[in-house]
């Protein structure tokens, strides 16, 4: 069971890291608003694509609210996300955007009223420790796109504990559909700031955001079925680690012995989250 939810969480990890890559070079040519905008357009249209043929394609659910809910919450972290990826360094960003673990414990004492082990606090602490050296956070000072990346961690971890409440009645797929529609809905509130930015030329980057987000919710939403998600969200910090090699690989950003230092101490503190 947790072999499978740690497989699911870390093929997430790896999209998200992706998906700032690709935000990172479009950002560059295009508004956040936009970008969020088009996401959701893209999203939307690949999941439904994908219900068709598989013959789920279905709006009935009885927690329409907390799929409401879960959709507002990640709204408000992809717009945060994207500002904080264009506006910081995209290590940063990613790290600051996955801080959603340490607030999913906290935001699970006050929803559920179940305080988590000391596996789980231990393990966000250390995990959250090499964060910060693999990012290199400690070197430079607060700036408005770490604060955004700050809010977006936080709103990534409400959404992730909206996940785990419905998790028993509701499939990974059902929630992708739900999701994509309301973050659609939500994103129109922008269309009169959007609809003359659109450019042909980044079509193709456009739709591959759209696809890469998408599964990485949805990657998100099949381990948080298979396991308790306080147990297993510190592994979401991987994605700092992709998000350090990608820059390296498309930024030729530097990877030195403090960063190597940093994601030993991520992968130690999601193993020390796993335990009982």
């Amino acid at each position: 069971m947790y072999l499978k939810a740690v497989s699911n969480i870390t093929l997430s990890a790896l999209m998200f890291a992706l998906a700032g890559m690709i935000v990172k070079y479009v950002s560059y040519k295009m508004d956040v608003f936009s970008l969020v905008f088009w996401r959701n357009v893209f999203s939307f249209i690949c999941v439904l694509f994908v219900g068709w043929h598989s013959g789920k394609l279905s709006f009935k659910s009885e927690r329409k609210k907390l799929h409401a809910l879960r959709s507002l919450f990640t709204f408000f972290a992809l717009i945060t996300y994207f500002y904080a990826v264009k506006n910081t360094e995209l290590s940063t960003a990613v790290l600051l955007q996955q801080t959603s673990p340490v607030f999913v414990p906290i935001i699970s004492f006050l929803v559920f009223r179940r305080l988590s082990d000391r596996y789980v606090w231990i393990g966000t602490f250390v995990g959250f420790l090499g964060v910060t050296i693999t990012s290199c956070m400690v070197t430079h000072s607060i700036n408005g796109g770490d604060l955004s990346g700050i809010i977006s961690g936080a709103m990534g971890g409400a959404a992730t504990i909206t996940i785990w409440m419905m998790s028993d009645t509701e499939s990974p797929y059902r929630q992708m559909l739900f999701f994509s529609l309301y973050t659609l809905l939500y994103s129109f509130v922008f269309l009169p700031l959007v609809w003359d930015s659109f450019n042909l030329s980044l079509l193709p980057y456009l739709i591959i955001l759209g696809v890469i987000t998408t599964l990485a919710q949805y990657f998100l939403s099949v381990a948080c079925a298979n396991a308790p998600t306080d147990k297993i969200v510190s592994w979401s910090y991987l994605s700092v680690i992709f998000a350090a090699l990608l820059g390296y690989l498309g930024w030729n950003e530097k990877i030195t012995i403090s960063m190597l230092s940093g994601m030993i101490l991520i992968v130690l503190g999601a193993e020390i989250s796993l335990r009982k």
